[in-house]
């Protein structure tokens, strides 16, 4: 104990210095050192090793029962200093981050916002988009994502026609021609999405495993709720995994306290049973750089309150001519059904979000915008809350609804509850499998209670050196579609965001 009091203070001394140096050798842009099999980088095969029959020469790529290795991955996103853990692991994602995370309502208005490429000849003002003398040019010259353009592909509201007195964006209908048909049968976008950052720009420390998990089977795949949202259009929508919560997650509804006013806040758990949702991570431009955003989409079966189409605009008329007639009047605050039983309205919150005590710290940061549309000058009162292809009367009601950050997804697109995934038999491929041991009799009782008594186990038996087991399926092991390359200079964060820099090799 002495000696203990003795180092106290020099382990005090020391720790510091630990924690000032313990990510200077880190790759935090990639924790496995480029290598999602790390976990078998110690491990050797030997000509001589009797393993070998089972895992080969060198370093073993499989279990004993023949199942491919999988790969591993870890990431890590932020903003605000709050930050969310990612990993891969058996082909199943998980994400987890702080609990009651606040979100933002959006609803797209069926359009995508092409930006003018740089130097290229723009439309001029009043220009028709649907004529078929201005496809070529719109084809040609116009992209929702310019990435050789980094931020200066965005263009402000205020800056709709450059110094040529031409269109530096144009807003086209997902039933436009440029898009060649795909969402001409499209499910009515009706629904609006409840929304929030999960990282900065390029997500570098995230950037791995993003990069593997949207490249499996099961990501990019949009439930018939995520559609009624646009969350498809992948012009918009540029990547997009499909999450489901952990048992205990939940949404939460800003309710208010009964007799106070609506800065009483008090939140209650979403019963979707009877209010559905859907949880997604989100790839989008955001000011032309690529950004993460984790959506929930919600709709209830009794009620209307969540759907709205503004009954103007290209879009509108596509839905008309199609012979279907969408609600077109705006639920300001539609209604959630609770677990503890009744329905109740959302109430939004001035603020910019319930986590954020102090906006001033950014030297104008701002509140809740209180409408739709482009983010553009915020924090100026005039902005709006996400993307310029938002509806302005869809109001954010900022922190309305929180959310739970804690998912996980099967990346191969199977749930583990079908009877035939995983089993043993998987790796050899057929329903006979033999197995091979030591003969002879197993399970024979020595323990004196058991022999005094004469007991006798009614498991023992004889077990041969040859064993062939007949399972009643069998189904290919678990796969992954490989992704190559790792993150470059361009994958940094910026300079003064609450990442820490990535060593440079």
């Amino acid at each position: 104990m002495k000696k203990m009091k003795k180092l106290l203070p020099l382990l005090a001394m020391a720790l510091p210095v630990f924690q000032s140096h313990a990510g200077e050798n880190l790759q935090l842009n990639d924790l496995t050192q480029n290598d999602p099999f790390f976990y078998t980088s110690d491990q050797d095969i030997k000509v001589d090793d009797a393993t070998k029959t089972l895992l080969g020469i060198g370093r073993p790529n499989k279990t004993h029962s023949q199942i491919p290795h999988l790969p591993v991955y870890y990431g890590y996103m932020n903003t605000n200093s709050t930050y969310r853990f990612l990993n891969v692991t058996e082909q199943v994602f998980t994400m987890i981050g702080e609990g009651k995370h606040g979100l933002w309502r959006i609803q797209e208005n069926g359009t995508v916002r092409e930006y003018l490429r740089q130097g290229a000849e723009g439309l001029p003002k009043g220009a028709d988009l649907l004529s078929a003398g201005n496809q070529k040019l719109i084809n040609d010259n116009y992209s929702y994502y310019l990435p050789e353009e980094s931020w200066a592909g965005y263009k402000y509201p205020d800056q709709k026609i450059n110094d040529k007195g031409n269109l530096n964006f144009i807003d086209l209908p997902i039933t436009h021609p440029k898009y060649e048909g795909k969402y001409t049968q499209h499910e009515v976008v009706e629904l609006p999405s409840f929304y929030c950052t999960m990282s900065g720009p390029d997500y570098a420390y995230a950037k791995q495993v993003l990069d593997f998990a949207f490249n499996q089977p099961g990501a990019n795949t949009v439930g018939p709720l995520g559609k009624r949202a646009g969350l498809d259009v992948n012009e918009n929508y540029t990547k997009v995994l499909r999450l489901e919560s952990f048992p205990d997650a939940r949404s939460w509804v800003n309710i208010g306290q009964p007799g106070k006013n609506t800065i009483n806040v008090n939140w209650q758990a979403v019963d979707t049973n009877k209010t559905a949702a859907e949880y997604y991570l989100l790839e989008r431009p955001f000011f032309n750089r690529k950004y993460i955003f984790i959506t929930a989409v919600y709709d209830n079966n009794d009620n209307a309150d969540f759907q709205y189409v503004r009954p103007q605009g290209a879009y509108f008329d596509s839905l008309t001519q199609r012979g279907l007639t969408p609600k077109t009047t705006v639920t300001q605050a539609p209604r959630f059904h609770l677990e503890n039983g009744g329905l109740q309205a959302v109430n939004g919150l001035p603020v910019f979000g319930v986590h954020h005590y102090d906006r001033n710290v950014y030297g104008g940061g701002g509140a809740c915008p209180l409408k739709g549309g482009d983010y553009g000058h915020y924090p100026e009162t005039t902005a709006g809350s996400a993307w310029p292809t938002n509806y302005e009367e869809i109001s954010p009601l900022c922190d309305g609804v929180l959310v739970d950050i804690k998912f996980y997804s099967n990346l191969d697109g199977s749930s583990w509850n079908n009877p035939d995934k995983y089993l043993a038999n998987a790796g050899v491929g057929t329903k006979a499998v033999t197995y091979h041991s030591q003969s002879g009799e197993y399970g024979v009782f020595t323990d004196e209670y058991n022999t005094d008594l004469g007991i006798k186990n009614p498991d023992s038996q004889q077990v041969p050196s040859e064993l062939t087991l007949t399972y009643s399926s069998v189904a290919d092991p678990v796969t992954y579609t490989p992704t190559m390359g790792k993150p470059g200079a361009a994958m940094l964060p910026l300079a003064g965001s609450s990442c820490r820099p990535i060593p440079q090799q």
